[in-house]
């Protein structure tokens, strides 16, 4: 007599006394296996994987297209960056005629621009890393807060300024980034697939949303390089 068979309803009443005393000298049913539990990902070391296969490989050369939107000004034209390892990074926009319009570099998490530029028109290095590819939250993150949904990581952190910057990675890539400030999302990146076997995005767009202002970066080329000269990564000084 099996599980199934006791489990079944009786509509006979008379049989129902040898039913119950089967039952009671038959030994009872195995306890069903144990469902497997899925294992947990461990966010900060999965986070720190991501950030080393990530990181700029070799030194490169990147042109693209920008378009650029603010309040007071609307232009487009072409834009290089240099990178190389292990984390180095050049900007310059230039307009169609060759006449320049903006530069800064990054070297590791330290921003570097001319004092003609205003700050605040540059974003925070983990989203100017972003714009690259780059995950990189920088020295002294710390994650406050990670999660995997759908297929999609989200990971917060807390910078030592204090403020908040969140990624969403797919895939081991990074497909969004956003800096908060008192729980509302002030600038965002927000990138296309990779190109080919690079970290690079084949677009990327970053919003600064308080000052209306919007960053279109659409790939042409990318060639790979022997190295560039050190003195490109000080645009600061003249």
């Amino acid at each position: 007599m099996t599980a199934e068979s006791t489990g079944t309803r009786l509509r006979g009443v008379g049989i129902l006394p040898g039913i119950l005393l089967v039952a009671a000298c038959a030994a009872p049913p195995p306890p069903p296996p144990e469902t497997p539990q899925p294992a947990r990902t461990d966010l900060r070391a999965e986070a720190l994987l991501i950030e080393y296969t990530t990181r700029v490989a070799q030194p490169s050369r990147i042109v693209f297209r920008w378009r650029a939107q603010e309040p007071d000004f609307r232009d487009s034209g072409v834009g290089v960056a240099r990178v190389e390892p292990p984390y180095r990074a050049r900007l310059d926009l230039f307009l169609d005629n060759g006449e320049a319009v903006a530069t800064a570099a990054l070297v590791e998490d330290e921003l570097r621009i001319p004092a003609s530029l205003p700050s605040e028109l540059v974003p925070p290095a983990p989203l100017m890393w972003a714009v690259f590819g780059v995950f990189r939250p920088g020295a002294g993150a710390r994650m406050a807060h990670g999660r995997i949904t759908r297929g999609t990581m989200e990971l917060e952190y807390e910078l030592p300024s204090r403020d908040l910057v969140r990624f969403q990675l797919r895939d081991r890539a990074v497909v969004n980034a956003e800096r908060l400030e008192r729980g509302s999302v002030v600038e965002t990146v927000f990138l296309s697939d990779r190109e080919g076997d690079t970290i690079f995005p084949g677009e990327a767009t970053y919003r600064d949303l308080p000052g209306y202002r919007e960053l279109k970066l659409t790939l042409v080329s990318i060639d790979h390089v022997d190295s560039f000269p050190p003195d490109i990564w000080y645009p600061n000084q003249p």
